[in-house]
């Protein structure tokens, strides 16, 4: 997606080669690119009041030429603010009003149909298997404003440790891409494009995600946009925790206090440690998280979850330095998800005393926020301290996102249990 004032005023093609590309292989890029170019179009967002473009994407033209596929991140101001902004396809060089007909908020993708139902390009054809490693893609789209491009590159796989399914795609994804298709050389859908980190390294949507919605389209929607929205989420947060509380957990030290880390595969960790020997002090931390957000808005993240561990020792210290030490340290934590105003409420907070199994005191903070738009789901922020070691204090935490008060209160009472003195 191209945000508004990074946009080039350039009308001609952009043809992307690595070094060493042959003539031949050129030409099967061209020849994709002939052969597919009128089933591919621009996405603009026009914010309504000034007429003006508020952000651009890529889409193509699939299931018999009834809808045209994007990225759900292009339109996600329609699907956000439907008053304010309108979705626009250029179709025989005059600007035509979309409608979204289905979104798959999840795997970041969604459906468009154009009012009237003019006649669109031919439809790409989705693949019906991955790819071998290695071979040749071309990815699609319209980069910067500047013209459609195509870019080759090669699959190499599925990502690793993500718990949202995505393609690494080796070639130069760039932003007014994303929605676009990448193809192989017999132009099947292999994936959508979706992201990129630079340096040639792209990401892109698996194409049977892609399949799945456009079968789902095929039958009207049944309930408001953002209310089928909040069941996907909630379905995909609910998996993740399941999965999550199935798992042991196995406990590992930290300072003085034990912990748990890695549970999953889709889980990283990160730790450090900082001795203070002049002020007679100790830090020990470790934090977790998912590793992926689900885009909602630009101030708007969820589907994500992340726990963290502190310890802090000063044995030279007097007690009530070490709970003040530890209260500042809290006093500022927020949760690792983004959400303005507009999509939630305020955080409702409840603070209890806990035994822990060993016959120890931690002071709880359960705060939880509900979401204004996606009915059902909540942000969940814990903070647990301990209270019963003179010059010692050790602090978990977790943030859930875009999760039911039933999956987060399972999740709740198992890992206030964990954290454990030695």
């Amino acid at each position: 997606m191209t945000p508004l004032g990074k946009l080039w005023p350039v009308a001609w093609l952009l043809l992307f080669l690595p070094l060493g590309t042959s003539a031949a292989r050129a030409a099967t890029a061209d020849g994709v690119y002939s052969r597919y170019a009128p089933s591919l179009y621009q996405i603009r967002i026009m914010e309504n009041r000034s007429g003006s473009r508020a952000a651009l994407g890529s889409g193509f033209v699939v299931n018999e030429g009834k809808f045209i596929a994007t990225n759900y991140h292009v339109v996600s101001n329609k699907v956000m603010e439907p008053q304010k902004y309108r979705i626009e396809i250029d179709l025989a060089g005059k600007p035509q009003v979309a409608n979204i007909v289905r979104v798959d908020a999840v795997h970041d993708l969604a459906l468009l149909a154009l009012e009237g139902s003019p006649a669109l390009g031919a439809a790409l054809v989705i693949a019906k298997q991955a790819p071998q490693k290695g071979e040749v893609l071309y990815s699609l789209g319209n980069p910067h404003d500047i013209g459609m491009t195509v870019v080759v590159g090669n699959y190499n796989g599925l990502v690793e440790h993500s718990p949202v399914e995505q393609i690494h795609f080796s070639g130069a994804i760039n932003s007014g891409m994303s929605g676009g298709p990448t193809v192989n050389g017999d132009g099947q859908v292999i994936g959508v494009n979706v992201a990129t980190a630079g340096n040639q390294i792209g990401f892109l949507v698996p194409g049977h995600y892609l399949q799945t919605l456009i079968e789902k389209a095929q039958t009207p929607l049944d309930k408001p946009l953002l209310d089928d929205m909040a069941e996907q989420i909630k379905t995909h947060t609910t998996a993740l925790l399941d999965e999550l509380l199935a798992q042991e957990w196995h406990k590992e030290p930290m300072g003085k206090v034990s912990i748990f880390a890695k549970a999953v595969p889709w889980v990283e960790c990160w730790g450090n440690s900082d001795e203070k020997k002049e002020q007679g002090t100790l830090e020990v931390s470790r934090g977790c998280n998912s590793n992926n957000q689900l885009f909602l808005s630009d101030k708007f993240s969820s589907g994500y979850v992340e726990y963290e561990f502190f310890y802090f020792s000063a044995p030279s210290w007097p007690s009530a330095s070490v709970y003040r030490y530890m209260a500042r340290n809290t006093a500022n934590a927020a949760p690792g998800n983004q959400v303005a105003k507009p999509h939630a409420g305020n955080y409702t907070c409840s603070d209890n005393w806990y035994t822990t199994p060993q016959g120890g005191s931690k002071r709880i903070s359960y705060c939880s926020r509900t979401y204004k738009q996606l009915p059902g789901l909540f942000d969940v922020f814990y903070v647990g301290v301990t209270s019963d070691r003179s010059h010692e204090v050790a602090m978990d935490h977790y943030t859930l996102s875009g999760v039911t008060q039933e999956a987060s209160m399972r999740f709740l009472a198992r890992f206030k249990e964990q954290m454990q003195w030695q």
